[in-house]
């Protein structure tokens, strides 16, 4: 999949946040409790809310370390749905890097490339770029 090759526009559908996270190792705690406050109460099953933490948390994790700056995070729901979008000034496409077995890190988008039911990335004029994901219910 080319991840640019959608833009990263949310569904219709219900706002519920979008908050600033200051840059630094705290970020994707901090990312995974404020989503958690969000989705909790709004009939998302658990599963998809786990799924929701655990790669908004590699985005958030990504924008930390390659896209020099605060990370936004942005999320939507619909019915079916759940976007999560975060943004970085970063201009530079992500890239699904090759890994070895035995590396530390670098599996963050194959992680989102393997669950979200779609994702991508797109330029944020003058702003960098949103890379998102997209969950079913």
């Amino acid at each position: 999949m080319d991840p640019m090759a959608v833009g990263p526009e949310p569904p219709v559908g219900t706002f519920l946040d979008r908050f600033v996270l200051p840059s630094g190792p705290d970020a994707p705690g901090r990312a995974r409790q404020r989503l958690t406050a969000d989705l909790t109460g709004r009939g998302v099953p658990a599963e998809v809310t786990e799924t929701v933490l655990l790669l908004a948390s590699e985005l958030v994790t990504n924008a930390v370390l390659h896209g020099h700056g605060e990370p936004v995070v942005e999320i939507r729901t619909t019915d079916d749905l759940v976007w999560v979008g975060v943004r970085d000034p970063d201009r530079r496409r992500p890239q699904v890097r090759h890994v070895d077995a035995d590396s530390l890190g670098g599996r963050g988008l194959h992680l989102v490339d393997a669950l979200a039911e779609d994702w991508g990335a797109a330029a944020v004029p003058g702003d960098g770029k949103t890379v998102w994901f997209l969950l079913r219910r």
